[in-house]
């Protein structure tokens, strides 16, 4: 698979799902397949609140599966919940941390949150844990092509020692030797790689895409017409060849087929600011004066709106940002300050929401951040974080089957979230029914990576639910596991000083 490098559209995460389920990673049986396959064609319509709802259901039945937590991450972002996409990956990768599948869509994910090192990172893992699979050392290389990284061309030449045949990896090895400045080894690369294209059993129209933008930058412009031309009738939804096919039309002074191309790309989300920039040259070489004013009035105001929305967008991060460094700096009432201003400035941020409800019950504001997280989830009710949180200030104020109702919706969310039956089982505990919160620890305490709390929480619920014995047990193994935490040292010597 391959994510291209001009723009990177908001779909990557559930083309990695299509492609990892496609191949030899995420082999599931069928009925799950289906089920999973009816879900991905619901979010492939963009239909995200009832795809939200049916992953949910279904990660109920399979709350270990590494395809529902990657397609449960998809749909997260286009709901604007980045940050809980992050951690159903972060959650799935305890129980499967060789999953390539999800090492990948997390990468993508960090990438496409701009924290670049982390993508490296992880997708150096996919490599490690699948060292003989080609398809990882293509999706490293081409990230770093992405970057206009040297280290592009290494990755592909992995992957071409595991396919020897692969033409995508031969052009992506070009694609590289380009980037570089070897323009020489790039030509005879990308002829390589076009000549087994031709023969390979299925024709990859990215190899055509990459060898014509490379004979566009040498000036080779009926050649390379004659490659996004090819792309195209590999793929005709590839809508960086399809304006690549026209810039080279313009060259070669074919106006009227560039003006019928261009008017097609023009709609096309993404692309129309540089379309209508195109076309207006078209317009007016073929004297078509009122048509190119038209035109580059139009792109004038996509642009301005363009850089408006940019420049609103960068504004309101640098209000999260600010809010969330004081929030870590334990500044709450500034911080609620700060995140209010945010939402002022835009009232539908959902993290600035989250942000200020954590904030004002920091700050005792119970109320407050009561009403403000119910709203929040007005706005979106899939936030599983939103739940907890509004379930621990239930708990505060003794609220108990309140907060349990929103704990269990947690965990409804994501299956995995440990926080959620911690939740379940300190509402129990203030109810004094210290059985039931036993069964719901324990089962907790079995799902990989869950943590030290919820092993102290055990050992005081079976100490108050009189098995001091069991309880010694428990904390014994929880010393042993984490043996310089100074908290489960202290449980253990009051437990021995207890009768």
């Amino acid at each position: 698979m391959w994510v291209q490098t001009r723009r990177a559209g908001p779909t990557c995460l559930l083309l990695i799902f299509l492609w990892f389920c496609s191949s030899g990673f995420a082999q599931l049986p069928s009925d799950e397949s289906a089920q999973l396959d009816s879900i991905t064609q619901i979010a492939a319509q963009k239909h995200w609140q009832e795809a939200a709802l049916r992953i949910a259901t279904y990660r109920q039945q399979y709350p270990k599966s590494v395809s529902a937590a990657v397609l449960q991450s998809e749909i997260l972002i286009h709901l604007g919940l980045a940050t809980e996409a992050s951690g159903v990956l972060q959650r799935v990768l305890a129980i499967h941390p060789h999953s390539v599948a999800a090492l990948a869509a997390y990468a993508e994910l960090s990438r496409g949150l701009n924290d670049k090192a982390l993508a490296e990172k992880l997708l150096l893992r996919c490599t490690r844990y699948a060292p003989q699979d080609a398809a990882v050392w293509k999706q490293l290389g081409n990230f770093y092509l992405g970057e206009s990284r040297k280290e592009a061309s290494g990755a592909f030449r992995r992957a071409l020692q595991i396919e020897q045949d692969d033409a995508t990896s031969m052009a992506g090895i070009a694609a590289s030797r380009h980037q570089q400045g070897d323009d020489e080894g790039a030509l005879q690369d990308f002829e390589r790689a076009e000549q087994r294209n031709e023969t390979a059993r299925s024709h990859d129209a990215m190899v055509d895409l990459l060898f014509a933008g490379f004979l566009f930058d040498q000036n080779r412009y009926a050649e390379s017409l004659q490659h996004y031309e090819r792309a195209l009738d590999r793929d005709p939804s590839l809508t960086q060849a399809r304006v690549g096919k026209a810039k080279a039309l313009i060259h070669l002074r074919k106006w009227e087929t560039a003006e019928r191309e261009l008017r097609g790309t023009a709609e096309i989300e993404g692309w129309r600011i540089e379309s209508l920039n195109l076309l207006t040259k078209v317009y007016l070489e073929q004297g078509k004066a009122s048509e190119a004013e038209a035109a580059a009035s139009e792109a004038e105001r996509l642009s301005n709106d363009l850089n408006s929305e940019k420049a609103a967008r960068n504004h309101i991060a640098s209000g999260l940002q600010n809010a969330h460094a004081l929030e870590e700096q334990k500044r709450f009432a500034e911080a609620v300050q700060a995140y209010q201003q945010v939402l002022r400035d835009q009232h539908d941020v959902l993290a600035a929401w989250m942000g200020l409800g954590r904030c004002q019950a920091e700050t005792g504001e119970r109320k407050e951040a009561e009403a403000t997280l119910r709203h929040m989830m007005e706005l979106q009710e899939n936030s599983a974080d939103a739940h907890v949180l509004l379930g621990k200030l239930m708990l505060r104020e003794e609220k108990t089957e309140e907060a349990r109702a929103e704990f269990r919706r947690a965990r409804e969310l994501d299956p995995l979230f440990s926080d959620a039956d911690l939740g379940v089982a300190a509402s129990y505990m203030v109810e004094q029914r210290y059985a039931p919160a036993i069964i719901v620890l324990r089962q907790a305490k079995s799902l990989p990576g869950a943590g030290i709390e919820v092993r102290l929480m055990l050992t005081e619920a079976l100490y108050k639910n009189g098995s001091r014995n069991l309880a010694l047990q428990e904390i014994e193994q929880t010393i042993r596991k984490y043996p310089s935490n100074a908290q489960a040292a202290a449980m253990r010597e009051s437990l021995l000083r207890a009768k």
